[in-house]
């Protein structure tokens, strides 16, 4: 027998696993990354990285007296920990005599409370006194335009940032769906709800899957950095143990190419003449591990190795994140379930007479999609049974239950698939 150790972590407590044992014969592969042990002195990797930047400019050479520069970071729910790389840079730009602010890219996600945004940047940011915004799209004024793009978004964006003589983004390069995450930070970080709409109307497309960074909703991403004019992206690869394992700076699309491409060396694997395999075991790992919403994302990145009508089992714990549940957002999608065709063609639909918003359909419709020929156990923690149960999710608690029961609907010659990382993993089939 082989035994494997699914993860089942938190935010707030790594190692946690569940140990669960496979017959050797049904145990076909496992997709293990070998993440490089984390950077040592942090800070000092990030000020020679924006010293030597992939293109462009030296942070340097862009802050000066008088310069407006404003800094644009992820929301709460990604992993680039601006608690540790914020400060310096701000230091750095005031030292210069640039006047600096920052930006909190919320995206459509609600804005953070002081409290959370000290979390976030670090008390030491907050007491700097300098101007600190999150994007908040219920405030239609305090967006300009800047034109629309070659796929048709028209392009509204933060003023704060519109009106900056420099702009600087600190984001997380990882697979997502719909390409690699770290691009978005003009659209749909600091966007407008128009603007973040329209995009994520490409989230439908069949290309928009993970690891496909050519797709059409992140080519609009990366012509909006440009169209607004960010002089650079500060990429970071976070490990699943939040050790801080890759930096770069540069201009925003070619650094965030190059981090994708260091991305990809660990975590993208060659499936191509593995076959198709009948069951995919997969768990959540700590960073930014709260809810549903985010952790499902492993799922859809499973979902190419796994053949039709097999089965995928996910194992995340989803404890919350303060008053929402493990499972918050999920039931946008209990309008639509059982999944059917039928029921596909009404969840399209309702994106398009503004039933249901992209901004979460782009995270909940590829999870939903998945389940048309695919059959998705979850496995999490008991408070959140009723919700996913009510919203029609197949959840359990046992990991060997699931197990068996996959076992018997595939057969005694199952072929098992164990991806530790799902959400972190790409393949190529």
């Amino acid at each position: 027998m082989a035994n494997i150790q699914v993860p089942f972590e938190t935010a707030e407590q790594t190692g946690v696993t569940l140990d669960l044992e496979i017959p050797d014969k049904n145990l076909a592969k496992s997709f293990v990354p070998q993440e490089p042990k984390g950077i040592d002195d942090l800070e000092n990797t990030l000020l020679k990285a924006v010293e030597s930047p992939v293109k462009g400019k030296k942070f340097s050479e862009l802050v000066g007296p008088s310069v407006k520069v404003a800094f644009i970071t992820e929301n709460q729910f990604r992993a680039a920990p601006a608690t540790t790389l914020l400060k310096p840079l701000l230091e750095k730009a005031k030292d210069a005599g640039a006047q600096v602010s920052v930006a909190i890219g919320c995206g459509k996600v609600p804005t953070l409370s002081p409290e959370e945004i000290e979390e976030k940047l670090g008390k030491g940011v907050v007491e700097m006194g300098i101007s600190i915004e999150c994007n908040d799209v219920s405030q239609p004024e305090n967006y300009s335009f800047h034109g629309i793009t070659s796929s048709g978004t028209p392009l509204w964006v933060l003023k704060s940032v519109s009106e900056a003589d420099v702009i600087i983004t600190i984001s997380t390069t990882q697979a997502t769906l719909w390409g690699y995450g770290g691009s978005g930070m003009i659209l749909p970080a600091v966007t407008g709800n128009e603007t973040t709409e329209i995009n994520h109307v490409m989230s439908v497309a069949p290309d928009c899957i993970p690891g496909n960074n050519d797709c059409r909703m992140q080519l609009d991403k990366y012509e909006a950095l440009e169209m607004v004019g960010v002089d650079m992206g500060i990429n970071v690869v976070v490990a699943n143990n939040w050790d801080i394992i890759y930096i770069n700076a540069g201009e925003p699309v070619s650094s965030h190419k190059e981090a994708v491409k260091f991305y990809d060396t660990i975590y993208r694997f060659d499936a191509r003449d593995l076959g198709e395999f009948d069951i995919v075991i997969t768990g959540s790992t700590a960073p930014t591990n709260h809810l549903f919403f985010h952790t499902g994302w492993a799922v859809v990145n499973c979902l190419q190795i796994c053949k039709e009508g097999g089965t995928i089992i996910f194992s995340s714990p989803c404890p919350g994140y303060h008053d929402w549940p493990g499972f918050a957002l999920m039931d946008l999608m209990k309008d639509f379930m059982p999944p059917s065709p039928e029921n596909h063609e009404k969840a399209l639909k309702s994106f398009y007479v503004k039933e249901r918003e992209l901004w979460a359909g782009c995270i909940w419709y590829p999870i939903f999609r998945s389940m048309l020929d695919r059959e998705i156990k979850i496995i999490t923690q008991p408070e959140n049974i009723d919700m996913a149960s009510d919203v029609g999710l197949s959840v359990g608690t046992s990991l060997e239950e699931a197990l068996d029961e996959a076992m018997v609907k595939h057969g005694d010659n199952a072929r098992v698939a164990f991806v530790p990382f799902g959400r972190y993993t790409v393949f190529d089939v």
